[in-house]
């Protein structure tokens, strides 16, 4: 082990030179690059060495004989370009053997360092990462989180695709915002969960402590613990409503609903499952469900839950499940 480096950066390292690095690892990578200056110094020293290691390797590929004949061609035409050679050779090889590096050079040499930077969480998985500002962010299935330019400098500004979960570190100079369809959270200092799925109608600012300004084009709300504020994806209005543990039942591993259709139950459970449901349009007819269910249950017994009156049967293939009438 490098005698400046944890164990947990050591990992990192590693991750990210076998280009296997994920986005949370990612951010917590970039976090060390910004606060812990002997961490940024080996990281250094390790590119130099992986770069020294790649670039004799590059050099025997048709695209480095490609771009040395390009280079040739415009030095002859009277530009002095050779002294770039090296730089470009460093860049083509990390693109060929450590693509991912890329990010992290921009990061180095900007303020930021999270330019651009999207946390993916697909289909029957949620994920967890923490900013660089401190801030703890649990990211719910087939949702996305994007730092935008800048992030970590004057401001603190995220895009927000699906479902996520703030606590936010306080900083009254640098008011932390999720943008999300038409509407804008902007706080300092809180907890609070956001969701905001494409395919919904609403979207829904559900606040646990603190306080958050919510905004549309046309309104503004000061929201106080204990209530959410539901925007209409279709309208600018605000409207408040009493919080209840629905809003946050996720992060305990659990989906709670009211007075819900099969088929919005059903679309929930393929997000968290990572499944796929077919069915007739007509089978459920107008039945509507409230209750829990915890994501530890496997999917009989989810499909057992609401099939109270055994009524249906089902078959899967791969990751998709056939529902229909007994």
């Amino acid at each position: 082990m490098h005698e400046t480096m944890t164990e947990r950066q050591e990992q990192l390292l590693e991750a990210y030179f076998a280009d296997q690095i994920t986005d949370p690892q990612r951010v917590e990578l970039i976090n060390y690059l910004h606060t812990d200056k002997a961490f940024a110094k080996a990281f250094r020293e390790y590119d130099r060495a992986y770069i020294t290691a790649c670039i004799p390797a590059f050099e025997k590929t048709k695209d480095f004989r490609r771009i040395e004949g390009a280079i040739q061609e415009r030095s002859r035409s009277g530009r002095t370009f050779w002294k770039f050679i090296p730089a470009a050779a460093c860049a083509l090889a990390l693109l060929l053997f450590g693509g991912a590096l890329l990010l992290h050079f921009n990061a180095l040499g900007n303020a930021s360092g999270m330019d651009g930077l999207t946390i993916v969480s697909q289909n029957g998985t949620g994920t967890e990462a923490t900013l660089p500002d401190g801030t703890r962010v649990r990211i719910n299935a087939q949702s996305s989180l994007t730092l935008a330019e800048g992030f970590g400098g004057k401001s603190r500004e995220v895009k927000l695709d699906g479902e996520a979960f703030f606590e936010v570190a306080h900083d009254s100079r640098r008011p932390f915002r999720v943008h999300t369809g038409n509407a804008c959270v902007s706080v300092k200092g809180t907890t609070f969960n956001v969701r905001s799925y494409g395919d919904e109608a609403e979207i829904t600012v559900s606040l646990l402590e603190g306080a958050v300004v919510l905004n549309t084009p046309e309104s503004e709300v000061a929201l106080t613990p204990g209530l959410c504020g539901v925007v209409s994806r279709t309208g600018n209005g605000i409207e408040l409503k009493p919080l209840t543990p629905m809003a946050s039942a996720w992060i305990d591993g659990k989906y709670m609903f009211e007075d819900k259709s099969v088929p919005e139950i059903l679309h929930n459970i393929e997000r968290n499952y990572g499944v796929h449901f077919t069915y007739a349009d007509s089978l459920f007819g107008d039945e509507r469900f409230t209750g829990t269910i915890s994501y530890n249950l496997s999917i009989d017994e989810v499909l057992n839950y609401i099939d109270v009156d055994g009524k249906y049967a089902w078959r899967r293939t791969d990751n998709t499940i056939e529902i229909y009438g007994k």
